[in-house]
């Protein structure tokens, strides 16, 4: 089975035209180029920037007032695919938001795999209305990851402000019976566990949910306030978010006694972000459309991905430009490490 799985994974990447335009991103990158005539290969389309949750670092939870909210539609969502779905290898629906809330969601995902595009969403699953289980697991989503920071409601609650650790587990079983339901073999179900300081202590637990539960687990790595991380030095970030940052080595993104990370960047080559309002961004760190290199409802992307901003921002991290009029100057200057 998991043969086939990956036969299937495999037919969506490997066309002709998508192995071509891999090619040329490389070589492009090795060279130093600027100006591309590929596209990216990786797309995230935040088709919702509301939440249900207070989650406390993500401005979203925090009520962040600097970014429009708001929705994509199903017919705007088409727009996008329709220019650069022919191109991806990875389609990510989620960003600073909560993808349930969509209501075109599964009508998006049939979309996109209509068109031999690998989906996956990020979701806190504390909302799974009746028959949308069964909806999701129909379209043959490739992954649904599924938040859940906690091994005990205690714990899940510390961050995921306004959730129900309950119901997430409850959810995720109503997800695994729809698999076997449907017969379907193929998707992922993914529990994802950052890994903060108050919950380090549960990470071998939480192995044994997620394999009570039947489904995969990845361990995460937490970020600080990821509205504010890319504006400020590092050693900032980790001073005010330092309660929250795990003790372990392994599983702390951070280097605790330098207070700095190294920056390197390759989003500016492989991946565009899009907003539910189609505003074009850099990469998932930038919260806000006043930050956007253009807008893909307003002008073809192909235009955007080589105007001014994107080739300036581009020349910067290549050490050919200095103080590019772009947010990746800000970025490149704080040393964010977008791990």
């Amino acid at each position: 089975m998991r043969l086939i799985n990956k036969l299937i994974f495999l037919k969506q990447i490997l066309t002709p035209r998508k192995i071509y335009n891999l090619v040329l991103k490389e070589i492009q990158y090795i060279f130093g180029h600027s100006r591309l005539i590929y596209f990216p290969n990786k797309l995230t389309i935040d088709i919702g920037n509301v939440c249900n949750l207070r989650c406390p670092l993500c401005p979203t939870g925090r009520a962040d007032k600097s970014a429009s909210k708001g929705f994509m539609k199903f017919e705007e969502f088409k727009k996008v695919i329709d220019q650069l779905g022919d191109y991806l290898t990875n389609l990510e629906l989620y960003n600073w938001g909560e993808p349930l809330l969509n209501r075109d969601l599964i009508k998006m995902i049939h979309y996109a795999k209509g068109r031999n595009i690998p989906v996956s969403i990020s979701t806190n699953l504390n909302i799974l209305e009746g028959g949308m289980a069964e909806g999701l697991v129909s379209t043959y989503i490739d992954k649904i990851f599924i938040s859940c920071d906690g091994a005990s409601p205690e714990t899940y609650a510390k961050y995921r402000v306004g959730g129900d650790f309950d119901k997430v587990i409850s959810n995720t079983t109503e997800l695994v019976e729809a698999k076997k339901k449907l017969n379907n073999h193929y998707t992922r179900l993914i529990l994802l566990f950052h890994v903060f300081k108050h919950n380090e202590h549960e990470v071998e637990t939480v192995k044994e949910v997620a394999r009570g539960l039947g489904v995969e687990l990845r361990i995460d790595r937490m970020r600080t306030d990821m509205g504010k991380e890319i504006f400020e030095r590092v050693g900032d970030s980790i001073e005010r978010d330092k309660d929250w940052i795990p003790l372990n080595p392994e599983h702390c993104g951070f280097d605790l006694d330098g207070r700095e990370n190294r920056f390197t960047c390759k989003h500016l080559w492989k991946t565009a972000v899009i907003n539910w309002d189609g505003a074009v961004l850099p990469c998932c760190a930038v919260y806000g459309e006043r930050y956007a290199f253009g807008n893909v409802f307003e002008e073809p992307f192909a235009s955007i991905w080589n105007n001014e901003k994107y080739r300036s921002a581009r020349q910067e991290i290549l050490n050919k430009r200095e103080k590019s009029p772009t947010i990746c100057h800000t970025c490149k200057e704080n040393g964010f490490l977008n791990f």
